[in-house]
């Protein structure tokens, strides 16, 4: 007699990943916020912290002359540094809430995105995988990507260039950039999503032929 496979969830692995990152943040998050109020910790520049910096985007420049000083390159030859930190042991508010702003919208993508996905996983796993709501998830996490993947190089560069502002004599250099792997992946789940809904669609038909 032939053996009977085991069936396999068809959303694993990534439901137990998912999941498991749920839970570390849920975790992390209860101990960032015990040990700021209660020990020395803090959460995006706010608590016991008074060490905060910020960081060009590199620069570089030429030849014989040496583009850094103590470097003398070759003719023809140019040297790039990976970039420069200004960090401050003594921030005030307006630095700090540069700050915050400068690494807050990192980390609303990785909650927003945790989230979404395990609730998508959540709806998939108790009304099926071609239930209305999937789709308008994975269409809500499509339309969410694509527009973090403009506005968070915005925020950043903004508060990046205030806080630099603010601890030198000079300001940081230009350098925006959409997110296009972000933009990419959010038009890929809107494409995803139109493809759930149309499967959606003739699922009920069938349900009403039947």
């Amino acid at each position: 007699m032939k053996k009977v496979g085991k069936n396999r969830n068809p959303l694993e692995p990534l439901a137990s990943f998912t999941g498991l990152l749920m839970g570390s943040l849920v975790v992390g998050f209860g101990i960032a916020i015990l040990t700021t109020l209660f020990g020395s910790g803090s959460i995006l520049g706010w608590g016991h912290t008074r060490y905060m910096c910020v960081d060009d985007t590199g620069m570089s420049g030429g030849d014989t002359k040496g583009s850094l000083g103590f470097i003398r390159p070759h003719a023809g030859v140019d040297v790039n540094s990976a970039g420069l930190r200004l960090c401050t042991n003594s921030p005030n508010t307006t630095q700090r809430w540069w700050y915050t702003l400068q690494n807050l919208p990192a980390t609303v993508t990785v909650l927003a995105v945790t989230v979404t996905i395990y609730l998508i996983l959540r709806h998939a796993e108790r009304h099926g995988l071609y239930a209305p709501g999937v789709a308008s998830r994975i269409r809500f996490l499509g339309w969410f990507l694509i527009a973090d993947s403009v506005l968070r190089p915005t925020v950043e560069l903004i508060s990046k260039r205030r806080l630099w502002a603010s601890l030198a004599d000079s300001s940081a250099p230009i350098q925006w950039n959409v997110a296009w792997t972000l933009l990419f992946a959010g038009l890929a789940l809107l494409s995803l999503a139109r493809i759930m809904r149309v499967g959606s669609g003739m699922r009920e038909e069938l349900q009403g032929v039947v």
